[in-house]
């Protein structure tokens, strides 16, 4: 079934390209990062924050031979694709829009996202994954988000999120012909830093210390170490961005 689910090309570039080939392997590899570091399991209730066009999704309708799936996004065309393909076909995979500004991905949105309550009762699942969300959101909103995935996880849950972490190795690094991506402007007071300062959400960094404290203060517990990436021109990253594995404090 999941070879099926392919969205159209504009929605797969929102999610980083590739075309349908490219959507389908990026989709499997998330998948196989997700078993492998975070333990997912058959019969979890999953919550994907950010969940774009379904790229994560269309693999797990094939892994949740049990479980469950809820995702929001910014996005309301994607959301809207998922709900015609992927639900229409495993009505297990539901899908919300979140009309939440963001200045790169959705510059109407009337939301703040550090105003957003996430559309879910305390304690409903056992996983939530958020794969390039905290790259393109700001401290107070990482802040929020947090506190958000915490009171939403199980008291014995995980989540997965991803990072562009800047420590003594991926500071120098970035500036390399093999890094990816490259983040020069400094964000508040120094803490995170920007590719773009016209616009700041399109591409977000943060020195690992302060990254650490935006989890741990807000009600998540960080399993160390964070999985190094190679975006920044590392020979031995786990996938392009940084991997970071939580529980719920």
């Amino acid at each position: 079934m999941a070879t099926e689910l392919v969205p159209p090309k504009h929605l797969i570039k929102l999610v980083g390209g590739g075309g349908a080939e490219g959507f389908a392997m990026i989709g499997q590899h998330c998948l196989d990062l997700i078993v492998t570091y975070g333990a997912l399991k058959s019969t979890d209730r999953v919550l994907e924050v950010g969940c774009g066009c379904g790229r994560v999704a269309r693999p797990l309708t094939g892994y949740l031979a049990s479980g469950s799936y809820e995702g929001f996004d910014v996005v309301l065309e994607s959301i809207k694709w998922c709900q015609d393909n992927i639900t229409q076909l495993s009505p297990r995979f539901r899908f919300r829009h979140a009309d939440v500004f963001n200045s790169f991905y959705n510059p109407n949105g009337k939301l703040a996202a550090k105003d957003f309550r996430f559309p879910y009762p305390d304690n409903s699942f056992d996983f939530t994954l958020l794969t390039s969300v905290f790259t393109h959101m700001l401290p107070d909103d990482v802040a929020h988000y947090s506190r958000e995935i915490a009171r939403t996880l199980k008291p014995r849950g995980t989540a997965l999120i991803t990072f562009f972490i800047l420590n003594e190795e991926s500071q120098p690094r970035q500036f390399s012909p093999e890094s990816t991506d490259c983040f020069p402007n400094a964000f508040v007071e120094g803490q995170c830093f920007v590719s773009d300062p016209a616009r700041p959400e399109a591409l977000v960094a943060y020195v690992e210390e302060f990254a650490t404290r935006l989890l741990t203060v807000n009600g998540l517990r960080l399993q160390e170490p964070i999985y190094p990436g190679y975006w920044c021109g590392r020979k031995n990253g786990v996938t392009l961005q940084d991997l970071a594995i939580c529980t719920k404090a």
